[in-house]
């Protein structure tokens, strides 16, 4: 596998109006938009108005995130069922660009082995173009086993088509005039996406085991990976990582990821978590996901801090404490949810925790 660059572009880009994510030592605060199929899961009672509706309903959340001070809105893929409405995250966020004027623009994650890493950094530099340089994009392998078993992928495969993936798509995305001769991808000519991003653009690398994290951080790449998951090595083991490999890696380069549901009482934000934590296993058990899979995966989408705000700030600023972490990338929105409640919860957040987070 060899990925050549025949010239450097010598056309020197414009500034970009806003700072991407991992830039400045400032805590940075981001919305996760999981859009969850809130209809009948019988795909005979699928109804495209409600899917509509649903959409259209994440996007004025996203508007409404942008007024209350968040820094931007990631979003996720999936397939193959009413997990999530949205397999194709660079659509929902161009929508999402078309709204707004400030907030970053990203994935949690876009499934890298799922996809031409070239047809993506082509995406990504529409996004950029169309937002005027608010674009980011995270990488992952995928979280679901069913999602890649239902498209012939292993494990084995998926990990070296990742890693294939993503040097071929961080180089189309800053290089020009590529070739490429992998295992898994071709370009024989030499090739330039157009458009592509403002330069500089580093992709945001989904990683739990220490081996990936230690990948990530000797690549260069920043790092997403989820509060809970692991502690303060997480943070070490990524930026030694770096280190060794001639990058300088800190806290704004890793970006941690929780679910959380805020209330004026902890006896109201218990009890939407647990409605929370029933529809989120059913719906679970609907895919056919492995029980232990499933258990691993609970508390990312029904509430894994919860409670008043205090309680909320007290639990926050612990867990990122130990992580390190200086970006945080919250889930609000989670099906079986009523939407007056997570309004609630991202609002009490960012009048009461936000301002509290952002000291740290």
């Amino acid at each position: 596998m060899s990925v050549s660059v025949e010239n450097q572009s010598n056309v020197e880009a414009s500034v970009r109006p806003v700072p991407r994510l991992d830039e400045g030592a400032e805590f940075k605060i981001l919305r996760c938009d999981v859009a969850q199929w809130e209809g009948d899961w019988d795909p005979a009672k699928y109804d495209a108005g409600i899917a509509s509706e649903i959409l259209q309903s994440h996007v004025e959340d996203a508007v409404e995130a942008e007024k209350l001070g968040f820094d931007g809105v990631m979003t996720t893929e999936h397939h193959f069922d009413g997990w999530t409405l949205i397999p194709s995250p660079n659509v929902y966020l161009s929508a999402v660009a078309a709204r707004t004027s400030r907030i970053r623009l990203g994935q949690t994650v876009q499934v890298l082995p799922f996809h031409s890493p070239w047809r993506l950094a082509e995406e990504v530099g529409m996004l950029d173009a169309l937002s005027g340089g608010r674009a980011e994009i995270g990488v992952g392998k995928g979280n679901f086993s069913i999602e890649k078993s239902r498209l012939g992928l292993d494990d084995a495969s998926t990990a070296a088509r990742f890693g294939e993936g993503l040097k071929l798509l961080t180089a189309a995305m800053s290089d020009s005039d590529i070739t490429h001769d992998g295992e898994y991808y071709q370009i024989t000519q030499p090739s330039t996406v157009y458009p592509r991003p403002y330069p500089g653009l580093r992709p945001w690398v989904a990683a739990l085991s220490p081996k990936s994290i230690a990948a990530a951080g000797a690549g260069g790449h920043n790092l997403m990976s989820f509060m809970g998951w692991g502690s303060h090595e997480i943070l070490s083991t990524y930026v030694e990582a770096g280190e060794k490999n001639g990058h300088e890696l800190s806290g704004a380069n890793f970006m941690t990821n929780v679910s959380i549901i805020v209330a004026p009482t902890e006896a109201e934000a218990k009890e939407t978590q647990s409605k929370a934590k029933e529809s989120a296993w059913e719906t679970m058990m609907r895919r056919g996901l492995p029980k232990d899979e499933a258990e691993r995966f609970l508390p990312r989408f029904s509430g894994a801090v919860v409670g008043t705000p205090q309680q909320v700030v007290e639990q926050l600023s612990h867990d990122v404490g130990i992580a390190g972490a200086r970006r945080l990338n919250v889930i609000m929105r989670l099906r079986s949810i009523p939407r007056q409640a997570s309004e609630q919860t991202m609002r009490m957040f960012a009048a009461e925790v936000m301002p509290e987070l952002r000291k740290l």
